[in-house]
Parts: structure tokens; sequence; C-alpha cells
């Protein structure tokens, strides 16, 4: 299978989540109809894809992919493919996300109309809105997540994180063929599909806000694996030593 195709199919899986979604209706309706045994676990894996513990989300994946690809690619080279993967498509988030500056599902039901007034405060003053808002809240660490994530909700950071990693795990294991390959890329299909569960069932994001993102992320990816790794593989600095 070709690289864009295995790109692309990855993708179809991720954006067959927002689909579902939208076929069946489901919307989000607030903290009445959490179920603990289901949101809590997808609190904590939502957690490695927010900052500050994203970093060591980073680091175990990088390394991981740098122990996979060790006989294929230089260490350096899957080095920068991960940073740039990361920086860029997180760049391309936030500039995103200061044009359209949508509300988060949470923030609408929260302030109803007035959610350019929620916006207008300063990220403290957000939070402390927030915190005030759900305070006796059965369910404070999904609070404290909000609490945390007052920024615009389209589209969304956690799902690009989620895709970019997916994506970087099926273009540099491409060619890889080993049971740790396969299994390395069933664990981050999985992860990142509950990801962006995660962030429909915690009231951060609308489906359409993981479609596009979803779609966002391809299209970076494409750009990196088809014009600029190839690039990257020649120069002798990224030459695999040994």
């Amino acid at each position: 299978m070709s690289l864009i195709r295995k790109l692309s199919l990855y993708t179809i899986v991720m954006l067959a989540i927002p689909l579902v979604v939208w076929a069946t209706g489901w919307q989000w309706q607030g903290d009445e109809n959490v179920i603990f045994a289901l949101d809590y676990p997808l609190f904590w894996l939502t957690e490695t894809g927010s900052a500050p513990y994203a970093l060591i989300t980073c680091v175990v994946l990088m390394l991981w992919l740098m122990g996979l690809t060790r006989r294929h690619f230089s260490w350096l080279l899957v080095g920068v493919v991960c940073a740039t993967s990361v920086i860029g498509t997180q760049a391309v988030k936030s500039g995103a996300k200061f044009v359209f500056a949508e509300p988060r599902p949470y923030v609408v039901q929260m302030m109803g109309e007035q959610t350019e007034q929620f916006y207008e405060l300063s990220r403290d003053e957000r939070s402390v809105l927030v915190n005030e808002r759900y305070k006796g809240s059965e369910y404070p660490l999904i609070v404290s997540h909000r609490a945390h994530e007052t920024g615009y909700s389209f589209p969304s950071g956690h799902t690009i994180f989620a895709v970019s990693w997916l994506l970087l795990f099926a273009g540099l294991l491409n060619n890889v063929q080993s049971r740790g390959a396969v299994l390395a890329k069933i664990v981050v299909l999985f992860w990142s599909a509950m990801m962006l569960i995660s962030r429909l069932r915690l009231g951060m994001h609308y489906p359409i806000d993981l479609f596009v993102s979803t779609l966002l992320a391809w299209g970076f990816h494409i750009v990196l694996f088809l014009g600029i790794v190839p690039r990257l593989v020649k120069l002798p600095l990224f030459q695999r030593r040994g």
C-alpha cells in the first residue's frame, strides 16, 4: 500500500468518529449524562494531550518511534520529523482558533448568549468563573480540566495532536515489518480514537472541530512525508550510522 493511501486510511478511521456522532444525532448534554466509569478514564486519557503532560507523551512516543525505526532511519531524522509535526500542527491550530474564535460546548451551556463576555476575560478570570459555575460538582477533575482549557473550540488541538502522532507512526513505520510496529500502530490508533471521543464526552468540542482538525493533520502530514522527509533523508546529517 502506498504511503498516501495508508495515511488516508488512518485518517478515514479517525473521521469516522465525528461522522458516527452526526449520524446518530448524539449531542453533549452537560454533566447530567456523565458516566463515571467511562468519562473519568477518558479524562485521564485526554490529559495525555494537555499541557504539561503532552510533553511527556511526545517524549515517550518519539523514543518509541526511534526504537522501532532504528534500522531504517537515524534517530536525529525521527526527532526532527516528530518535532516538525507537533510544532507545525499546533501552530496551525493556534492560528485557526484565533481566526474563528468559536466557543466550547461547555462555555455555551454555561454562558448562554453571553459567550463573548466570557472570552473578553483574561484566562485567569475565565478559570475562576468556571470553578464558580461548577462549584459543588460531583466531578471535580472534569471541572479542573475545563478551568484549565478556557480557550476557543475550533479546531481541536487535542485532536490534531493525537491524529498527528497516529500519522507519524503510520508514515515512519510504513516499511517496517515487525510485530512491534504492528502493535505500536494498534496502540496509537486506539489512543487517538479515545482522545477524539474524550473531547466530545467532556464537553470540550463539537464533532465539526474533530472532523476539520483530522483533515488538517492529514494535509500537513501529506506535505511532510511526500515533500519534506524525502529531502531530509538525502542529507548527510540525517544518514543512519551503522
